[in-house]
């Protein structure tokens, strides 16, 4: 019955995004209603009111976060970061590559999510890309790339928060595998997709691209915000005894909120409008994988997975991670950190589990450049003027190297481990 209830609410979550073209976290509901009536529990209001609580550290972590990222942007901060960047380093064009990878990953690392990427500094990087020479579809790849290793780096990687909840996992200790899964690979793509565009990035014709730093305005103070935020983030656990832990919800509020003071006038309700239009698509669709999940877990549907995972041979197994993971991750890479991942994590425990769940949110970020959502290819296109699919070719290269590089780390879990003293 389990079997038949989970190929139930699979066909019913592919009609919802195929077929009716909903959303996806309107498609894991009505999956869910779905699998609860065909397994003889009615419509079970409260656990589905249960399950869209599921992930409310996640929800509170989304919208925090990009009030954060919302103020840091219109204060002037983020863009005079920018042309601080490009014109201290345009002497040494390769480097200047690298920090504009970092900068363009940077709202990623603090939100765990592409479209802050991709819709702020990537759309500041991007004129510098392109005055340098970079063809519009390699410059909407490099953005794309980027924003997808700045969705799985740390210090916030929701991905990872999903796989750990799911075993009752503590969201610690991820810092040095996440970057370890992302950081390297991250140069190297950047490198690989920028061509023989990166030599000319020092070019007279990018500084003029440059919007207007507004330092000489606000001076130091305009950088206040984030210094606050890396200092309560990273004081809390480097030492407890002086930096109290308050949440980091709350620690994205206190920062956002220093950034009125800071640099150019910011309206609180555009700042506050813009972080709540951008992460009600990523609540509503946290809220239908709890959903789906804890209607996987009353039908016994959860556990059929998992006993039916913990059967497989390594070589299947192995090759299920390597394809499926990214796979269900075009959908919802959330999705696929929860439904797959889980039990995946719970099929490897002779590995180490933090270095697992690490390249397992890896593996399922790759979707973002996958259909039928393809978010970063599909953010990225307007940015520079490039249609999807252009974009989609420059791609495949990075996840396809990001797909080894998971499923490496997978294998060699233990070894790293030890490597990290994680073991």
């Amino acid at each position: 019955m389990e079997g038949w209830t989970l190929l139930a609410m699979i066909a019913a979550l592919c009609a919802g995004v195929f077929l009716l073209r909903l959303p996806t976290g309107l498609s894991l509901a009505l999956a869910s209603v779905v699998g609860a009536l065909i397994a003889g529990n009615g419509f079970p209001v409260r656990h589905l009111v249960e399950g869209t609580m599921l992930y409310l550290d996640p929800i509170l972590l989304v919208v925090t976060s990009l009030f954060f990222m919302a103020v840091f942007e219109k204060s002037g901060a983020l863009a005079s970061l920018n042309t601080g960047i490009v014109r201290t380093f345009g002497r040494v064009p390769r480097v200047l590559l690298i920090l504009l990878t970092l900068f363009v990953m940077f709202p990623g690392m603090l939100t765990g999510l592409t479209a802050p990427c991709v819709l702020t500094t990537g759309a500041m990087a991007a004129p510098v890309l392109i005055a340098a020479g970079m063809p519009r579809a390699r410059a909407g790849a490099f953005i794309a790339t980027a924003a997808f290793f700045g969705m799985v780096a740390p210090p916030i990687n929701i991905a990872a928060m999903i796989i750990g909840s799911g075993v009752d996992m503590p969201y610690v200790g991820f810092g040095w595998p996440l970057l370890i899964a992302t950081l390297p690979l991250a140069i190297v793509c950047s490198f690989i997709i920028a061509g023989k565009s990166a030599a000319r990035l020092g070019d007279a014709n990018v500084l003029s691209a440059l919007p207007p730093s507004r330092h000489t305005t606000h001076g130091f103070k305009l950088y206040l915000p984030l210094i606050l935020l890396l200092a309560l983030l990273f004081g809390a656990k480097s030492f407890p005894q002086y930096v109290p832990y308050i949440g980091v919800p709350l620690m994205f509020v206190l920062s956002g909120v220093l950034g009125f003071f800071t640099g150019d006038r910011v309206r609180a309700d555009d700042a506050l409008t813009w972080a709540v239009r951008q992460s009600l698509p990523i609540v509503g669709l946290l809220a239908g994988i709890g959903m789906f999940i804890q209607i996987l877990t009353l039908t016994g549907a959860r556990g059929f997975i998992v006993v039916n995972t913990l059967t497989l041979p390594p070589a299947l197994l192995y090759a299920g991670m390597a394809l499926l993971v990214p796979l269900f991750g075009g959908v919802s890479a959330y999705g696929s950190a929860s439904v797959l991942g889980v039990p995946l994590l719970l099929a490897l425990l002779k590995q180490n589990d933090i270095i697992v769940a690490a390249a397992l949110s890896l593996l399922a970020s790759i979707g973002d450049f996958l259909p039928p959502t393809r978010l970063s290819v599909i953010l990225s296109s307007p940015i520079v003027d490039a249609k999807p699919n252009q974009i989609l070719k420059y791609c495949a290269i990075p996840a396809i190297l990001a797909m080894l590089w998971g499923i490496g780390m997978i294998y060699w879990a233990n070894p790293l481990a030890k490597l990290l003293g994680l073991s």
